[in-house]
């Protein structure tokens, strides 16, 4: 049969695994909802694009000229 030492060994390894484990579910689960935000976030940038590119494609030409030189002089 075990120690007494040997009981309380086992009890606190088991404890600190068991800590170690809820610690490493916290990490991941932080990690995949800053994975989800970056991606919400590259999504909305893609569909920001997206429109400017909408936007500037039915510009007829003087107006894109104009609007291109207030861009290039910053006005």
């Amino acid at each position: 049969m075990w120690s007494r030492w040997q009981l309380w060994g086992v009890v606190a390894l088991a404890f600190i695994l068991g800590i170690l484990g809820v610690r490493a579910k916290w990490v991941s689960d932080g990690e995949a909802k800053l994975r989800a935000k970056m991606e919400a976030q590259r999504l909305k940038s893609l569909e920001r694009a997206r429109d400017i590119e909408n936007e500037v494609e039915a510009l007829d030409r003087d107006t894109l000229r104009n609007r291109a030189r207030q861009w290039v002089r910053n006005r």
